[in-house]
Order: structure tokens, then C-alpha cells, then sequence
């Protein structure tokens, strides 16, 4: 079905069976201060059973101090770091998959609170005098040498190959950029100056490990502030590149659509792997935003790159190769790209994703206790809570029934997917209902869960995942008649007109400004904290407020709603308490949600074995309904 996906190629040397490739992804889940652990095994392990052709490490540092990129990345820094990635090594090639160590210095984006010391760049003039240490031609020709032992220990450790990583604004970029490097010695000045540096590194590779070891690059094809990297720049120096000995390229950006949000496209960069492409004849390696496979399936009949990079879709599904190939595709759980697994690293924590609650956890929940016997559980609600615990039960050997008052499941994925551009919440929310379906779950659908249905199933336990309702504060005025909530605009049930006033700035509450500015309205965002969109990934509110910034909205940041009349509002502004009106013809609320609380009362009172999950439990995000809902299910245990 996926014929080009499925042929396999080469780079140099060594086949690849397939054409995907996991790219390299920070997921924080290696040993404290550089090295293996037994997490990041199992998580690499996850996908290389999942028949990905190819897995690219995350960044594997070189040096520690000033090289260090996380608090837990992988290390290649001397021969004390063979035996460790020789264990992960070894985990992979129980599969046909192969795996490159990609080798980095994050140079100026390395931050001090994780090295400890000052950050370093081929020119200190990209950050504020004295922020950074511009390195001296000696300690570049160091660096050099560090990124060619760690080539070597890679390849001792048993790694198929390795990538440098020249993108992102890391150090081999800082040297390749024209915005970055500002240097008059040999590691500067002219085109051939700034290429010298990753140049040098290729070349001592392959002298080092052979003209036989695969070395990828990664590259920015596009810089987004100026004098950056451009397309024609980019093209110069993967030519450059491959004359050094490089044997494939991995093209990448450095803007947000490194790490674009769900509402891009697929494919929209393709049109950067195809300019570099057309000038080189080594494998292209394109990261296109692929969610589908259907959309790798297109880029490669286009002759756009040779291989697809899969990232965040395999964070999603590890699976995503074998349900593809299989014939499994509409049971792929696809990335919605909400960017959970970012704002996780981006807290220093290991990676989760939010529609995939064993990533990065693979090991815990490696083994699940089938102690189910084929005992009746029931679900009440079919949200994705519900839907993720029935999943589990029923691999446990329970017997999960569904309770869901609507005629689809679902539950509140069915109101977050009508946003601007949130199909891939309507195709995770397909891809569940598959899966139960596969599961042979029984699902009892337009049908409220009571008491005495629960009793009559003689249930072993009961999970409510009954969600939560539109939180509606006790105002004058919440009862009039231009009072609507989020919800009943973002499905259509009310149609506002003229000034709306937003209350409140959640990914909802941006959404839903969203919808009505793009359909005329005048917009108003009302928001108690000082900005909107707090808690959201900043790139996710970047792109919702792009979109709507054409529509001149306004917004009050740090004013609490006291008051509604049929044409205006009256807020209290927190900084000095003073009293602002403005005018409004709708007001809608989109202030947060609270559990059922009356619902929950009623079965944690008439049952013993009671799991309250999702937000039901406490009202939150789709990644924090998941991971409640498999981690309950994966421990519960019943008398019965």
C-alpha cells in the first residue's frame, strides 16, 4: 500500500529497509549528567520494534561543561561511554532498524542553569557583550577533535553511523550562519570560513572511522531573523557538504516550524528538502510535519527527499511503521500536535504526550498485570479518560463496558477539534474509536450510566470519567440572554454577533476569539493574569494570535469580570481596582470547567471500588486525562 515508504535504501554503504526515519528528539530520559538508562532503551527499543527503518539518538554531547544540552542526554565524550551505549545499540539491532548517534554542542543556546558554567559561540557578538565566551582558534580546533572521538566511540559502541547537528542554532550552525559568525580567522570571514568548522569534523571522521561510516548532517534550510541562512545559502553549503564526505542530509528550519503547532499543515516544507535535493545526489532526509503516511507516500513519489522524518508521530504510536504497513492505518493514534512534549522538556521533565501516555514510560508500564479474568468494569464516559482506561482494562483481561450519553465517543475531543484547523483531533478521536472497536469493547452508546445498570453488570469497579462542565461564575447578569458559554459557540448551537467580550484566555477561550474574529466579530479577550494564554506552549498561542491579530482584537489583561447589562460589561481592573466598562453585545464564557461533582458523589456513594479519573478528577488537558486514566487503570485491583 505505502510502496515508497516500504522500499529500502541507502546511505552510502548501509541499507535502510525502509524510508522512515525517527529524527532526533530531546526526550530527557537518559542517565544524570550524560549516559544510557534503562528508560531510554526502553523507549528507543519501543520504536525500533514498531519497524522504523532508521532512529536518529537525541543530542549526544561530546563534551560535558559548556556542551551539555540537557540535564539527561546521552554522552559520547570518551571510552567510559562505549559500554553504556553499546547496551542501546544492542537493544536496536534485535530489529532491522538502524541507528545514528547524533552528535551537538548547543554553543550559545546552552543554558548556564543546566551547564553550570558560561555558554560559548564562535562569536560573542550574537548575545549581549560578555553573556557569552567567543571561542579562541584553539579551542575550535578542540572542539573539532571532540566531535571526531565522538564519531569514533559511537562507532565502537556499535552505532551504524552518526549525524551532526548543524541546525537549530547550535554550535556547527552558529558556525555555518552568516547571522551567527563573526569571526576573521579560519573559522570565519568568508563561506569557506564558516564551513571549515563542520567541514573539518566530516573529513576527520571519516579518516578517523572509515570512508565506509555513515555521517548525516542536519542543516537549517531557512533562518527566520536576518541575515540568516536562506534557501540559496542553504543549497551552497549542502553541496559543500557533500563534497566533505557527508552521506546524507536532514534538512530543518529554524523558525516555528521546527516545531509547528497542529493547525500547519502536512508537507508545507517540503519545498526546502526539494531545493536541496535537486543539488545534491546523496539521500535527502525530510522533516515535513508528517502525521499520516499517506502524506510521507506523497513526498517521496514527488521526488521531494528520499527518506521521511517521522518525530512526534512516533512519539504518538510507536507502532506507526507496522499499522501502516499491516494494513492497520485507521488504527494509527496520529500526533494532534498540541506541543505537550515540549512544554514537558522545556520544564525539564521527560517527555509525555498527550495522546500517548506510555511515551517515555515504556519501561513502567512495560509488563501490565493480566489479572482481569474477564471481570466487568464499567466506564462511565467515553472521553478520552474513558476510552484510554477501557484500553487498558481490556489488556489487562478485564471486561470494560462504555457508557456514553452521546451518540459518538469522544466526549470533549468532539468540542476541541472544532477549532481553526484541529482535524487531527477528529482523527485521534477516529483512531480511539477504532481501536475499541478492535478491542471488542462494548460500548453502549446515547445510553447515561445509572446505578442500577452498573449493579446489573455486577461490576468488579466502576472509573467515572464523566469530564466537566463549563465553570459559570455567580454574577449580575450570567443569566442574560447574551450569555453563552465557549462550548455553544465552538459547536455552533449559538451564533454571537457584533463586540464580543471573551472571558477568559485558555486554549479555549483563544479559540473560540478565533472562530468569531474570522467571522466578523469584533473581538475582546478578557484575562485576570497578566498575559493570555498562560500555561499554553508560547508557539501555540503565537500561531492562534497571528490569525487573529488582522481582526485588531482587543485585549485586558488583568481585569476580572464583575458585571453584565445587554450592552456592556463591567470589569474590575486587579493592578488598582478601578471599575472599566466596555461595550458588548455577547459575552462568552470561557472560564475554565469544574467536575460533576453531583454525579461523582452519586457512585462513589453507592459503589466500593470507585477510580475518578480525568477531569472528572481534576479538570486539566488532554495529556493530563491520558496519563490519569492509563496510570489508574494499568494499578487497579478489585476484591471482587
Amino acid at each position: 500500500m505505502y510502496h515508497n515508504i516500504e522500499s529500502p535504501i541507502f546511505i552510502g554503504k548501509l541499507k535502510i529497509t525502509n524510508r522512515v526515519v525517527m529524527p532526533a528528539m530531546g526526550v530527557n530520559l537518559s542517565a544524570r549528567d550524560g549516559g544510557v538508562s534503562d528508560d531510554i532503551i526502553a523507549y528507543y527499543e519501543a520504536r525500533a520494534a514498531g519497524g522504523v527503518g532508521l532512529i536518529i539518538s537525541e543530542i549526544t554531547r561530546v563534551v560535558d561543561g559548556a556542551g551539555a544540552g540537557e540535564p539527561c542526554q546521552l554522552a559520547a565524550r570518551n571510552y567510559k561511554d562505549i559500554p553504556d551505549l553499546q547496551r542501546l545499540t544492542d537493544a536496536i539491532h534485535k530489529y532491522p532498524t538502524k541507528i545514528f548517534f547524533q552528535l551537538q554542542h548547543p554553543g550559545a543556546m546552552a543554558s548556564p542553569v543546566v551547564t553550570g558554567v558560561q555558554s560559548v559561540a564562535p562569536s560573542a557578538k550574537i548575545a549581549a557583550e560578555g553573556v557569552l565566551h567567543e571561542l579562541t582558534t584553539e579551542e575550535c580546533d578542540d572542539l573539532v577533535h571532540a566531535f571526531i572521538n565522538g564519531a569514533h566511540i559511537a562507532q565502537m559502541a556499535g552505532a551504524d553511523g552518526v549525524e551532526l547537528h548543524g541546525a537549530h542554532g547550535y554550535l556547527i550552525n552558529e558556525f555555518l550562519s552568516p547571522a551567527m559568525n563573526f569571526r576573521s580567522d579560519k573559522y570565519g570571514g568568508s563561506f569557506e570560513g564558516r564551513m571549515y568548522f563542520v567541514t573539518e569534523i566530516l573529513k576527520g571522521i571519516k579518516i578517523r572511522c572509515g570512508a565506509q561510516f555513515p555521517v548525516s548532517v542536519r542543516i537549517n534550510a531557512e533562518e527566520a531573523y536576518p541575515g540568516g541562512i536562506d534557501l540559496d545559502e542553504a543549497k551552497k553549503i549542502a553541496i559543500e557538504l557533500e563534497q566533505a564526505g557527508a552521506d546524507a542530509i536532514n534538512v530543518s528550519c529554524m523558525s516555528i516550524g521546527c516545531i509547528e503547532p497542529g493547525t500547519y499543515s502536512q508537507g508545507w516544507k517540503k519545498y526546502m528538502a526539494a531545493a536541496i535535493k535537486e543539488v545534491v545526489k546523496i539521500p535527502v532526509i525530510a522533516v515535513c510535519n508528517i502525521k499520516e503516511p499517506e502524506t510521507g507516500e506523497q513526498l517521496l513519489e514527488e521526488g521531494v527527499c528520499d527518506l521521511i522524518g517521522i518525530g512526534r508521530g512516533l512519539l504518538a504510536d510507536p507502532q506507526w511503521c507496522n499499522k501502516a504497513f499491516e494494513g492497520r492505518r485507521d488504527e494509527i493514534r496520529l500526533c494532534i500536535g498540541c506541543l505537550a512534549c515540549f512544554k514537558e522538556i522545556c520544564k525539564l521533565h521527560r517527555v509525555k504526550c498527550a495522546v500517548n501516555p506510555i511515551t517515555g514510560r515504556e519501561r513502567e508500564y512495560m509488563f501490565p498485570n493480566k489479572n482481569g479474568n474477564g471481570r466487568t468494569v464499567a466506564i462511565v464516559g467515553g472521553g478520552p479518560a474513558g476510552i484510554e482506561a477501557a484500553l487498558t482494562l481490556k489488556e489487562r483481561g478485564f471486561s470494560p463496558v462504555i457508557f456514553e450519553e452521546n451518540p459518538r465517543l469522544g466526549g470533549a475531543l468532539n468540542v476541541a477539534d472544532k477549532g481553526y484547523g484541529k482535524t487531527f483531533i477528529t482523527k485521534y478521536t477516529d483512531s480511539l474509536i477504532s481501536q475499541v472497536k478492535q478491542a471488542n469493547i462494548d460500548v453502549r452508546l446515547q445510553e447515561k450510566a445509572t446505578v442500577e445498570k452498573i449493579r446489573a453488570l455486577n461490576s468488579c469497579g466502576v472509573f467515572v470519567a464523566v469530564g466537566a462542565v463549563p465553570f459559570i461564575p455567580p454574577i449580575q447578569g450570567i443569566d442574560s440572554e447574551n450569555v453563552c458559554t465557549a462550548d455553544e459557540v465552538l459547536t455552533g448551537k449559538v451564533k454571537p454577533k457584533g463586540a464580543v467580550a471573551i472571558i477568559g484566555s485558555g486554549m479555549t477561550g483563544l479559540e473560540t476569539g478565533e472562530m468569531l474574529a474570522l467571522e466578523g466579530c469584533e473581538v475582546t479577550f478578557i484575562e485576570m493574569l497578566e498575559s493570555v494564554g498562560c500555561g499554553i506552549y508560547p508557539s501555540i498561542v503565537e500561531d492562534v494570535m497571528t490569525r487573529v491579530a488582522p481582526h485588531s482584537p482587543h485585549v485586558l489583561t488583568g481585569h476580572r469580570l464583575e458585571q453584565i447589562s445587554p450592552n456592556k460589561i463591567i470589569l474590575t481592573k486587579l493592578q488598582d481596582s478601578e471599575k472599566v466598562e466596555i461595550t458588548a453585545d455577547w459575552v462568552v464564557l470561557a472560564m475554565g470547567v469544574r467536575p460533576h461533582k453531583a454525579i461523582i458523589e452519586e457512585f462513589c456513594t453507592a459503589f466500593n471500588h470507585v477510580q475518578v479519573i480525568g477531569d472528572a478528577q481534576k479538570c486539566g488537558c488532554i495529556l493530563d486525562a491520558t496519563q490519569d486514566a492509563h496510570a489508574r487503570a494499568f494499578v487497579f485491583k478489585s476484591n471482587v
